[in-house]
């Protein structure tokens, strides 16, 4: 009843991703400095300063944003004023203001979505880790 068979089928083992650590900002927080994280963040509150983030960036409805940001990718639902690098897809929702300069790999902006600023598309990969900034170093 119970014996094993030799017949029976082995489970199907899929590989998926164990970087499932979120680091979330509330939206009663404020916070002044530069963010760095190689995984996920989702910021609801306020921040200024830098933001480094290796992995999906979400900035929610509630949140106020100041900064330059690097990220691999990035969903923008609130408000974000400088210049962003993104290695692959930068999202704007229909709520998003946004105040500064895209550089990306595939941009999608919704229709009510607010953009001030320029957009360059690039069609190889980038390095999402480098200056969000456009401008050349020296």
């Amino acid at each position: 009843m119970f014996s094993k068979k030799e017949n029976d089928t082995k489970p199907v083992i899929r590989n998926i991703s164990t970087n499932t650590n979120i680091t979330y900002i509330a939206e009663d927080c404020e916070l002044k400095g530069s963010l760095v994280s190689v995984g996920n963040v989702r910021i609801d509150g306020k921040l200024e300063g830098t933001i480094e983030v290796g992995g999906d960036l979400i900035i929610g409805q509630s949140a106020s944003v100041k900064a330059n940001i690097t990220a691999a990718t990035a969903t923008i639902t609130g408000v974000v004023c400088g210049n962003i690098k993104v290695g692959d897809l930068l999202e704007l929702s229909p709520s998003s203001h946004l105040c500064g300069d895209i550089i990306t790999k595939q941009l999608k902006i919704d229709q009510g979505a607010i953009f001030v600023g320029t957009s360059s598309i690039v069609s190889d990969s980038i390095d999402h880790r480098d200056d969000a900034s456009p401008e050349k170093k020296s």
